[in-house]
């Protein structure tokens, strides 16, 4: 998009990359149950700033009126654009959000799994801690201690879900959620006259829910000794 010099929307821009940080927050404490609750009510806040902040510039393009017109009507209809707004007037005027969490545990090829249980995690028990649980049932019943089968380990593959978002992981909702609003600040440049288009923001969720006993120690390759220290 255009820089600040040339942005019609300034205000609004600086909005969305609020939000945008806060959902690299999110992603980034995706194991850590009271920083990822903290960090998603920060993103649905300011998500929900980025219309407030819209309505409020001071130099919109001209035609913006009638074209924001049909931009309302279009994400009234927008079940997950809905539920945003809901979700922050309840993180807002009332309380929290219904977050729940479950687990697929169990032995992982990299961050391919190769066999694991499905389970509901309570909702602030860390995914290290799962792990930890995992570990104790697993080391010995289907994983040598050893872990002599190169790239085999231990892991758990958590999925946050939030009742009042959707029935979807979360994280990929708020990453659908944001690429709309950045499609829609790039079409207020391109009515101003400005070349602009939005850079889908694309994240490999497997890699982010899943957590390996290597992640929490890297030195593990080497001490199990598989070739190279890989974690293939």
């Amino acid at each position: 998009m255009a820089n600040d010099h040339d942005c019609p929307v300034p205000a609004t821009h600086h909005k969305y990359q609020e939000a945008e940080y806060f959902l690299a927050k999110v992603l980034e404490h995706y194991h850590n149950p009271w920083e990822f609750q903290f960090n998603l009510n920060a993103f649905i806040q300011a998500f929900r700033n980025i219309t407030f902040m819209l309505q409020s510039e001071p130099n919109k393009p001209a035609g913006f009126e009638d074209w924001y017109e049909k931009k309302r009507l279009e994400m009234r209809e927008n079940r997950l654009l809905r539920n945003l707004v809901e979700a922050r007037n309840i993180v807002v005027k009332q309380s929290s959000l219904t977050s729940k969490s479950r687990a697929l545990a169990g032995m992982f090829r990299g961050y391919r799994m190769k066999f694991a249980l499905q389970h509901d995690l309570p909702v602030f028990m860390p995914t290290t801690e799962a792990l930890e649980l995992t570990k104790k049932f697993a080391i010995g019943l289907f994983l040598d201690e050893e872990h002599s089968a190169i790239g085999e380990q231990i892991g758990v593959k958590r999925t946050w879900i939030v009742d009042e978002i959707g029935e979807s992981e979360v994280a990929s909702l708020c990453i659908e959620a944001l690429n709309f609003m950045g499609h829609l600040i790039a079409e207020i440049h391109r009515l101003a006259g400005i070349e602009a288009e939005h850079k889908e923001l694309s994240v490999p969720m497997e890699r982010v829910q899943i957590l390996l006993e290597t992640d929490l120690d890297p030195t593990l390759p080497q001490k199990w000794g598989w070739e190279c220290g890989e974690n293939a």
